[in-house]
């Protein structure tokens, strides 16, 4: 059986930012040092990205627990960028998908049955999906949603604009 293709962009976004995270960051922390303000922005980029995920992704407009403010979903669709864990358009109709197919391997987005490795990243560097990659009939509702469609359309400029522009600003 041949191997699925590579989700080059994915591929590349992983790699670079794991090369800056193991070898620029250090290096700059040794020759420079770190001061109260690099150490804050760490920490609110940090928790930004975390809360985006868990509590924008994940519980908003996956689940659809919750109503919130535009504000709030601007917020969380920006650090949902900085998380790298696609748009959320994108997450949110492959969570869905994976509830809906927990118990089977094939249609399972991330199914843990396939290994550690798989259903926390391998899953987001090959086009294990075939043609349900970039199926999201199951979404309809945030393809109707302002931020969320402006978010998955700038995508990859929202991406760059917060990995690599609030770091260096």
């Amino acid at each position: 059986m041949a191997r699925p293709p590579i989700i080059f962009t994915n591929t590349l976004l992983f790699s670079l930012s794991g090369i800056v995270a193991l070898i620029v960051v250090p290096w700059y922390g040794m020759s420079h040092g770190y001061d109260f303000w690099q150490w804050a922005s760490f920490l609110l980029l940090f928790c930004l990205s975390g809360l985006s995920i868990t509590a924008g992704y994940h519980r908003l407009w996956s689940h659809k627990a919750y109503k919130a403010h535009p504000a709030l979903q601007w917020l969380f669709a920006i650090g949902g960028a900085l998380a790298l864990q696609n748009s959320a358009l994108h997450w949110s109709a492959d969570h869905r998908r994976h509830h809906r197919h927990v118990d089977d391997n094939d249609k399972d987005p991330y199914s843990a049955g396939r290994g550690f490795w798989y259903s926390h990243i391998g899953w987001m560097l090959r086009e294990h999906q075939g043609d349900r990659y970039g199926d999201y009939s199951n979404v309809r509702d945030l393809q109707n949603n302002p931020v969320v469609a402006f978010q998955h359309r700038h995508y990859l400029t929202l991406v760059l604009a917060t990995n690599l522009g609030l770091p260096l600003l």
